[in-house]
């Protein structure tokens, strides 16, 4: 049986409580892993007791499921802002991947903290697996929705099966160059690229995009 993430604010002002502890263990997250933090640093920077965290939150990792739940839920809707048909009646492939990485880039260089958590307690932990399949698949499928119909700019033989392929490759390198930087010998290497062209140019290479 899983273990209940947090007990829902029922009042305004619980919700914005639980607004506060949220935040402020994002910021707590920008200095340090998930692991490291304590919830005491954590309740000082929310303006919360530790008494007042655990009516609502069964332990520690209820709080990271609920960062998790906040964060992928953003995931969908920017991601479904960017992919609306709506916003792309008559435009090239190139211009669509441009855009949707530039906006993959501001997020993970403006959420590491979270993501970097994420990404480490990913590898063991069910609920953050799950959440993180549910929206890596709603994107794809988004992206193959967008893109199919534009399949005569595509060289690769496989369109669908290399839209997906491509997304993976991007998440992968976005992963590598601005969470986990420090295990490359240029660990800043990103730092001084125009990240957004450099992995676009990426996606529409295995594309055939040209």
């Amino acid at each position: 049986m899983t273990t209940p993430r947090f007990r829902p604010p029922q009042q305004h002002r619980s919700q914005e409580t639980l607004d506060r502890i949220l935040d402020a263990a994002e910021r707590v997250l920008d200095d340090k892993s998930f692991s490291e933090a304590t919830l005491v640093e954590i309740m000082e920077r929310a303006g919360v007791t530790v008494g007042a965290f655990y009516r609502r939150f069964p332990d520690k990792n209820a709080l990271l499921h609920l960062m998790d739940e906040r964060f992928f839920g953003e995931l969908y809707a920017r991601g479904d802002a960017v992919l609306s048909p709506n916003r792309w009646p008559d435009a090239p492939i190139a211009d669509i991947l441009g855009e949707f990485t530039r906006e993959a880039v501001i997020i993970y260089r403006e959420r590491r903290g979270l993501l970097r958590s994420l990404f480490l307690r990913a590898r063991i932990d069910p609920v953050i697996q799950d959440t993180a399949r549910q929206v890596n698949a709603h994107l794809i499928q988004r992206l193959v929705a967008l893109l199919m119909p534009r399949v005569a700019e595509i060289r690769h033989p496989d369109p669908r099966r290399a839209i997906e392929l491509g997304y993976m490759v991007l998440v992968g390198a976005l992963r590598e160059t601005t969470l986990f930087g420090e295990v490359w010998p240029t660990p800043n290497l990103a730092d001084g690229l125009d990240l957004t062209g450099e992995l676009t140019r990426v996606y529409l290479g295995y594309l055939g995009v040209y």
